[in-house]
């Protein structure tokens, strides 16, 4: 194995990942969750729903999309899906510290994580559109499951949690439904105000 001393570097590098604070609580809301708890459970999460996607997507290509695609956070910091002004910058500032953390890697695996990392920015192949199906459905459960106690944004509403989360998920029935089918729940527990976006729907078909 050559480049060892590279290879560690990048990887202690991605440890400060633990300590990146997200927009959303753990489901307990003992605290706000990290960005390598949220990618790790999101790869989890994928592994879970996996026969929600289409046949032939290879899954084990989507669990590393997945793994690698919020290392860029390191530098770039998170942006929570709610914050326009954030998101206007977004891209730039995800590119730039892409190409800083990719940088770090030794050429024998530099071109397999920044593929990695490029195919999910792109969306452009099936495990990818997935990957970010998964990635943006994460949190979703996180608050609006039974148990869980919302989101830190007190200002959120079924229809606008819809409208940002209808392009990447809903061309998956199965995932489409649970959002729908959470967002009821998170209504009849007063985590969300009523909204004429949401009707009385039974639990999803999980046979």
């Amino acid at each position: 194995m050559t480049n060892l001393h590279a290879r560690l570097a990048f990887f202690l590098a991605t440890d400060a990942l633990k300590e990146l604070q997200r927009a959303n609580w753990v489901h307990s809301t003992a605290r706000f969750e990290n960005v390598a708890e949220h990618s790790w459970h999101a790869a989890l999460l994928a592994m879970l729903f996996s026969d929600a996607a289409p046949d032939g997507t290879d899954h084990s290509h989507v669990r590393d999309l997945l793994v690698v695609h919020d290392l860029v956070e390191v530098y770039a910091g998170d942006t929570p899906i709610w914050d326009d002004v954030l998101r206007a910058s977004e891209a730039e500032r995800e590119a730039l510290a892409g190409a800083k953390l990719m940088a770090m890697l030794p050429e024998a695996v530099f071109s397999r994580f920044d593929a990695l990392w490029r195919e999910f920015q792109a969306q452009e192949s099936g495990e990818a559109r997935f990957a970010r199906a998964i990635d943006t459905l994460h949190p979703l459960v996180m608050s609006w499951t039974e148990g869980g106690h919302g989101h830190s944004n007190t200002t959120l509403t079924p229809s606008i949690i819809l409208e940002r989360k209808r392009p990447t998920i809903e061309a998956y029935p199965v995932l489409w439904e649970l959002v729908l089918w959470l967002l009821q729940g998170a209504v009849d527990r007063r985590l969300l105000p009523p909204d004429e976006t949401i009707q009385r729907r039974e639990v999803p078909d999980d046979k």
